[in-house]
């Protein structure tokens, strides 16, 4: 659950392609390995693996793995992308050349 039992209305991850759905499922559904498009104002657009862990028709919430990089414990960041940013395979036809 998240914090306060309250759920955001409004993107945390700081991702610019986050988007929060009208509904949310209340508990997990699995850890499936996906592939994610992620925009951010460091590295533009980027691909990274994270973990699909809820998801409705249009929406899927993943974990993207961090890890502190003195301590190296692992925080999971959590961002509900519109599903068509997710790949279980990322094709060359996937992906865009600049």
């Amino acid at each position: 659950m998240f914090e306060d039992g309250v759920v955001p209305s409004k993107p945390t991850s700081g991702y610019d392609n986050e988007e929060m759905p009208d509904s949310v499922p209340l508990q997990n559904q699995g850890a499936v390995p996906v592939i994610v498009r992620l925009v951010d104002d460091v590295h533009g657009e980027h691909y990274r693996p994270a973990e699909a862990r809820r998801w409705n028709r249009t929406h899927v919430m993943v974990a993207l793995r961090d890890v502190h990089p003195d301590t190296g414990r692992r925080k999971d960041r959590l961002a509900w992308l519109r599903a068509e940013d997710m790949h279980r395979v990322l094709r060359a036809a996937d992906v865009t050349r600049r």
